[in-house]
């Protein structure tokens, strides 16, 4: 088990995420530590909250944040920690979820509101991800695709809705479906290849922005001379806060997009398949029975987002 250091908490890891991240770093495609125990989604327990005035007790719900910030940068001294440049992500430079217990620091750790279960508080780092492309400088009467046909594109598609974008088209690569060129005004890539950037540089309108979301293990070619020509606006999305993904899944039902909860022991079986993170949400844990309860809900969720299509949009900027 391990110690907690000063500052942090033992939490009971009662449920953990599986996504492309981890399938790069346990096939030596993405630098870390070593040893190192995989894993950066979690939800769990507070085992033990050692000593320090940081909210927590043992008992405690909560989800936390994977990116541990430096507390040092401009970002995490203007309140912005979540987007800190220079820190240290569980499962990649530090042991990760994919264990019993782990100890993390108290400033990442959130409750987690008894009306989420755990794998909804295990999918707020997914989601507090997607949230930040509302930060970028879009507009909803733009017309807007997110390339790429896997779970997190539909999972931004979604954020999208919900923010009042009334038509967000999805596309993945596929040439038997060409797109029209110049025909976006923005495009947010979840499939960071250099492929996809051709396309993407293709159909965007002169003067269009690129949303980079992904994080790939290595550097992606683009055309830069292609890019040039069009004057394309490159703008990057790192995160949202923690608690504006919490508050999100909080009024947003995602569970459709979650696959069944799989004993801790399977991870290697799971690590294994081809589309790990593509489709449904896959997850872990030491104790999958009390990982699946559902807490009951006072409250009816917001089903009233509008309706997601894939047909082209007739709006577009002036």
């Amino acid at each position: 088990m391990p110690e907690p250091r000063p500052g942090e908490l033992l939490i009971r890891v009662a449920v953990a995420g599986v996504c492309r991240t981890d399938v790069y770093v346990a096939q030596g495609r993405m630098l870390s530590a070593d040893p190192l125990i995989l894993g950066h989604e979690l939800a769990g327990v507070v085992a033990e909250a050692g000593r320090g005035d940081h909210g927590f007790a043992a008992g405690d719900r909560v989800a936390v944040m994977p990116a541990i910030p430096c507390g040092r940068c401009l970002r995490c001294t203007s309140g912005m920690p979540e987007c800190c440049p220079h820190h240290e992500f569980l499962g990649v430079a530090r042991h990760g979820a994919f264990a019993e217990y782990m100890a993390v620091p108290a400033q990442v750790v959130h409750h987690l509101p008894e009306t989420l279960s755990f794998r909804e508080g295990a999918y707020a780092e997914p989601v507090c991800a997607s949230l930040a492309v509302l930060k970028a400088g879009i507009q909803p009467a733009e017309r807007g695709l997110i390339y790429g046909d896997n779970r997190i594109a539909e999972l931004t598609k979604r954020v999208l809705l919900t923010a009042g974008f009334a038509t967000v088209e999805t596309h993945g690569m596929d040439p038997s479906r060409p797109l029209e060129t110049d025909a976006y005004d923005f495009v947010i890539e979840t499939e960071a290849v250099a492929p996809a950037f051709d396309e993407i540089i293709r159909v965007l309108r002169p003067g269009g922005r690129v949303v980079l979301k992904s994080r790939p293990p290595g550097p992606v070619a683009i055309d830069v001379a292609a890019a040039v020509r069009k004057e394309v606006v490159f703008e990057s999305a790192s995160y949202a806060t923690f608690s504006e993904s919490l508050k999100y899944l909080a009024d947003q039902d995602l569970a459709d997009l979650f696959d069944e909860v799989r004993p801790l022991e399977d991870f290697a079986t799971v690590l294994a398949a081809d589309d790990v993170g593509e489709d449904l949400k896959r997850f872990l844990s030491p104790d999958p029975v009390e990982a699946n309860r559902v807490p009951p809900r006072p409250i009816a969720k917001d089903h009233t987002a509008p309706v997601a299509t894939d047909q082209p949009s007739a709006m577009s900027a002036p």
